[in-house]
């Protein structure tokens, strides 16, 4: 039986530790933030019973800052190893540059009883914690990274066989304007000037769902220039939201009734983007109005 995957995130306060649990708590890890190393053994032995299920793996945010068991750690780690299978990550920044996060911030560094000034505080910490950085894994210096770079350090650090960790949900989503407007919403697209099969009397009844709807609304030029404009939009624009960090994104396609044009651009875009996939995109669709 494989051992359960654990991730234990530490190092220095105001490098980032928050972002990188958050990270791969968005992610399907099942984390604890702030778990007091007194604890790890307790919760070790609840993922070896099942008592705690986690679909990709167990992260623990850790803030190592006692010196007897920072000193402890790197044997603590040895013997945490025969039982899962573990990744240690520091995370850590230049102390200039964490002073200056501090001072933006305006918050106190756990440290500050040991030291009077800030920068002899972030100091302490770097030499109390130097037994912890040595038996890391792997070191994330974030002195020039912004927050959404370090997601994507973290991300690929834990994808699986070339798979990204994170997936972008795009929700395709056909809708009639006379019903109600769509909200919230990240992209809209009126296809109303389009011409409309409701008034056919062969095709008022049916939907977008059906052939002879999707062929009648497709024969135009129009239909398929404006088709085409916005599939390459999403060709193009949906991998730079997935490296940007997005999760989600819902997109709405609406004519009048939500029934006929709005259907069928929804229904051939989630169908070409299918047939074509881009990496780490998920495609789901609703028709709101279909059936009103």
């Amino acid at each position: 039986m494989a051992k359960p995957r654990v991730v234990i995130i530490t190092g220095l306060s105001g490098a980032g530790l928050s972002t990188a649990i958050h990270t791969l708590q968005d992610n399907g890890f099942y984390c604890i933030d702030n778990l007091p190393i007194e604890l790890l053994w307790d919760t070790v032995a609840l993922i070896d019973g099942a008592e705690i299920t986690a679909e990709r793996g167990y992260a623990f945010g850790m803030d190592i800052r006692n010196s007897q068991f920072a000193e402890r750690f790197p044997k603590i780690k040895q013997e945490l190893s025969n039982r899962v299978d573990l990744d240690v990550v520091f995370v850590r920044a230049e102390p200039s540059i964490l002073e200056e996060r501090f001072g933006t911030a305006r918050r106190r560094h756990p440290l500050s009883r040991l030291a009077s000034s800030l920068k002899d505080q972030i100091l302490q910490e770097v030499e109390l914690l130097a037994p912890v950085e040595k038996a890391a894994d792997a070191i994330l210096d974030t002195t020039h990274l912004k927050p959404q770079q370090l997601r994507q350090a973290i991300e690929q650090r834990y994808s699986q066989n070339g798979e990204p960790l994170r997936t972008l949900q795009l929700v395709l989503v056909s809708f009639g304007f006379k019903n109600s407007p769509l909200w919230p919403i990240e992209g809209l697209h009126d296809v109303r000037f389009l011409q409309n099969p409701f008034f056919d009397p062969k095709l008022k009844d049916k939907t977008g769902l059906d052939r002879d709807v999707q062929d009648y609304v497709m024969k135009s030029s129009d239909a398929q220039e404006t088709y085409n404009k916005i599939r390459d939009l999403y060709r193009y624009s949906l991998p730079r939201y997935f490296a940007e960090g997005r999760h989600f994104l819902r997109v709405g396609i609406g004519c009048t009734g939500g029934q006929h044009r709005s259907v069928t651009f929804v229904e051939k875009l989630s169908r070409d983007l299918k047939e074509n996939p881009i990496n780490g995109v998920s495609v789901s669709v609703v028709h709101r109005d279909i059936r009103k």
